[in-house]
């Protein structure tokens, strides 16, 4: 099991490892577009934030499908399972209790908040 963020799924406890450089690279234009995780989401956006979900979690599950992590899913845990592959691949840093946004500057770059300095990297 690679290690990563502990977050509750469908009634059980996943661990969401890091996006492999690989995964990240193809992903960092999609992940642009996910604005905000709300009601208010497209139905592209929802392909997105499912699509990051599933590339981080094969690694620790490989027979998980795109249709399983659609299914678990929810407004309720959507921000904080998007939040979980982002901070575990370095791209953000964990804040307790905040809201999820990947922000986005007028250039259409992502905004992302760096780790720590002295938080080693997977």
């Amino acid at each position: 099991m690679i290690p990563g963020v502990q977050v509750a799924m469908g009634g059980r406890e996943w661990t969401v490892p890091p996006l492999t450089l690989g995964k990240l690279r193809w992903l960092m234009p999609k992940l642009r577009q996910l604005t905000d995780i709300s009601a208010q989401m497209d139905e592209t956006q929802i392909a997105i934030l499912i699509e990051v979900v599933i590339a981080a979690m094969q690694r620790n599950y490989p027979d998980l499908t795109a249709e399983s992590v659609e299914n678990l899913l929810d407004l309720g845990n959507a921000a904080e399972v998007l939040r979980a592959v982002l901070t575990g691949s370095g791209l953000r840093e964990h804040r307790p209790g905040e809201a999820m946004a990947v922000a986005t500057n007028s250039d259409g770059s992502t905004v992302f908040s760096p780790p720590p300095a002295d938080t080693p990297i997977p």
